[in-house]
């Protein structure tokens, strides 16, 4: 079930993607910054592209909700804060526990459909900023901003976890697996990105030695 449920996922995103990328805008992610350039303007753009901003509200909402580990909240606020000037200031409550704290089930799947979309809108910021990146484009940083918002996600699927047993609910909730799944797809675009970067490297290499 969780198979067939995935394909129909991949099949979704195939055409999401593709509308993406034949329209001047996307209905999910602010692609202000690509949308209104050529392919070959991306790295021109400013200094924090589409990929860095959707990363930056991801930390943002997951630090105030609670969904990432208390030891990782003042870090990535920090970065959120970095990245996403004037973004409003809330003081964090290290303290709290989502998974204890969260009122009842049906506010734990209103998070987690809520965190879904977060982390669908950094996966497809990043699909599509790559699939239109120049080859000669570095994306190490881009790399490096979301492996660190599938750090984020991955806290934030443990949290959902624990907080569903002790709700006496297993990890075969709806939400719950359909957050899974978007888990998964960002790492899947995250290794794509890691691709680009490591075949960069081997041809500047291959260059270098010729």
């Amino acid at each position: 079930m969780h198979d067939l449920f995935r394909q129909k996922q991949n099949a979704i995103r195939a055409v999401a993607i593709s509308t993406c990328l034949l329209s001047s805008a996307c209905a999910t992610v602010d692609m202000t910054n690509i949308t209104s350039a050529r392919a070959g303007d991306v790295s021109s753009s400013t200094d924090v592209n589409v990929v860095e901003r959707a990363v930056a509200k991801l930390y943002s909402v997951f630090t105030n909700r609670g969904f990432v580990a208390k030891d990782s909240r003042n870090k990535m606020r920090s970065a959120a804060l970095t990245l996403l000037k004037g973004l409003e200031s809330k003081p964090l409550n290290e303290d709290v526990n989502y998974a204890q704290s969260v009122a009842s089930l049906a506010a734990l799947e209103t998070d987690m459909v809520m965190a879904r979309g977060y982390v669908d809108q950094t996966r497809q910021a990043a699909e599509i900023y790559l699939a239109m990146a120049p080859g000669e484009t570095s994306l190490r940083k881009e790399l490096v901003s979301l492996e660190k918002s599938l750090i984020a996600s991955n806290e934030a699927q443990q949290t959902f976890a624990e907080a569903l047993s002790l709700k006496n609910q297993g990890s075969d909730n709806a939400e719950y697996l359909q957050f899974s799944a978007s888990v998964d797809f960002l790492r899947e675009a995250t290794d794509a990105f890691g691709d680009r970067v490591r075949s960069d490297a081997m041809d500047e290499g291959n260059g270098a030695v010729g």
